[in-house]
């Protein structure tokens, strides 16, 4: 079979286009006829390098952590599942292996870490007002998305201009860098990273959190009346089905700006990377 495989760290032209050894499902697991993955921004770091000291790949190596399809074989052991069902889920690092099935891949990653980041992380109560960074990408959805599910009030931390955007999507709205509203709301939420993350401490109230999805600066307040959180999300099979449940409903949706074939991973990347582009990037077979 083929497959597109980085071959070694570096830039978006690393990734070749070869023929595999056909997989055969081991104990407890299945083999997936992939319809769909999508691109996030933890597959660009690997890439790059950046995690090699945490996650050493095995170059070659298939990157990719969501997958939607049907299931073509499975493995001893497994019984929850028949050949034919439509599945989607997320895939371990080094995993080379009446919803759209081909959008549902776009989901895991993304609907977990935010799930994750509310339910997990921030806890919030009913009624408390929790501030978002980037919350009109796919993480901030879900975290508006899990907020809610809660009786939250979620707050898109917006550029000037985007007001109207967020706006639409039933959300309040803050202007980052606009007049000073220090310590007014109970946590929040930073799907963005670097100094956008440090700047949200001063809009939360002593005891609160600021939860950080894509990590926080070294000069982040430490310490001090706020608590810092960093997370990453976790595979959680339940958490997917309720998520993918709200997709099928329609009660959380997750704009898909490209559909490239898997042959075009490596221009997937540097749609990613030259910014601005508007949904997830979903690379289908």
């Amino acid at each position: 079979m083929k497959a597109t495989r980085l071959q070694a760290y570096g830039g978006a032209d690393q990734f070749k286009v070869e023929e595999v050894a056909d997989l055969v499902p081991r104990q407890g697991q299945v083999l997936i006829k992939v319809a769909g993955s999508s691109l996030n921004p933890f597959e660009v770091f690997l890439r790059q390098g950046y995690l090699a000291a945490m996650i050493p790949l095995p170059l070659p190596a298939t990157l990719g952590l969501d997958v939607s399809g049907t299931v073509s074989a499975l493995g001893p052991g497994v019984t929850n599942l028949k050949v034919g069902d439509r599945v989607a889920g997320m895939l371990p690092v080094n995993g080379s292996g009446s919803l759209d099935l081909v959008a549902a891949a776009a989901l895991p990653v993304v609907g977990l870490t935010g799930w994750q980041a509310v339910h997990g992380s921030l806890q919030p109560k009913k009624g408390n007002r929790v501030l978002i960074s980037g919350a009109l990408g796919a993480v901030g959805r879900t975290v508006t998305f899990a907020l809610r599910q809660l009786g939250a009030i979620p707050v898109a931390g917006v550029r000037a201009g985007r007001e109207a955007e967020a706006r639409k999507l039933g959300l309040e709205t803050l202007v980052i860098g606009g007049p000073a509203q220090a310590a007014k709301f109970d946590g929040a939420v930073d799907t963005i990273g670097g100094e956008v993350a440090a700047s949200l401490f001063p809009f939360v109230k002593h005891g609160g959190s600021v939860v950080a999805i894509a990590g926080l600066p070294e000069n982040h307040p430490k310490d001090g009346p706020v608590k810092a959180v960093n997370m990453m999300g976790a595979n959680n099979v339940a958490e997917l089905e309720i998520l993918l449940a709200a997709m099928s409903r329609g009660d959380l949706v997750l704009p898909i700006a490209k559909r490239l074939p898997m042959a075009r991973v490596g221009e997937g990347h540097r749609l990613y990377e030259a910014g601005n582009v508007g949904g997830k990037i979903v690379f289908t077979a």
